[in-house]
């Protein structure tokens, strides 16, 4: 049974429905993963511990493990994921000052950050093409800072490609904006699942 809430949501989970995946179709060559936000932090998460995952688009990415999102904001949350029932490394709420919006939030935490280095996503160790979009108006974090250091990271590593495509003027994307962006959008998609990006 997963938590009520975000928070050390145990990697166990997609473990077994990947598992379950390959049984389903042993003949498929490829696994895409697919997230927006929270759900492109698991996706490049998923694809650093995995090799069968060799294609991931991430939509208003994170290159770090964040800490939980909790209803009540008054309590101080672990980890959004776990793994053998520990939470994984990750980058606490930590402002040093003022908060004005979750963008700040999120900037003032990153710019503070007591872990060390170990909730940093090891994206390097992902084997195949990540295609990254972000919004340079993000509202809830700074993605487009992010998908330019996951990129950069990977630049190094010959068995795996990253494209960041930003949109400037969009934000959190996955919104009419950018639906209305660029008709060119749908075709990046398209290919970056066949592996053409």
């Amino acid at each position: 049974m997963l938590p009520k809430e975000l928070e050390e949501i145990p990697l166990s989970y997609f473990e077994k429905a990947t598992a379950w995946l390959k049984q389903k179709h042993p003949a498929r060559k490829h696994i895409t993963l697919i997230g927006w936000s929270k759900g492109a932090e698991l996706a490049l998460l998923l694809a650093s511990r995995d090799t069968v995952f060799d294609r991931v688009i991430a939509i208003a990415p994170s290159s770090v493990v964040w800490a939980g999102i909790l209803d009540d904001w008054q309590t101080v949350p672990g980890s959004s994921w776990s793994h053998n029932q520990k939470g994984l490394p990750f980058v606490a709420f930590n402002p040093t000052g003022p908060v004005e919006g979750l963008l700040d939030l999120y900037t003032q935490s990153l710019q503070n950050r007591t872990d060390g280095g170990s909730a940093t996503i090891p994206v390097e160790n992902i084997r195949g093409n990540v295609v990254l979009y972000s919004g340079g108006m993000d509202e809830i974090w700074p993605s487009s800072s992010m998908a330019a250091s996951i990129c950069q990271r990977m630049i190094e590593n010959e068995r795996s490609r990253c494209k960041h495509i930003d949109y400037p003027k969009l934000g959190h994307l996955l919104d009419y904006k950018m639906l209305n962006a660029s008709e060119d959008l749908y075709k990046h998609f398209v290919n970056s699942i066949a592996g053409k990006q």
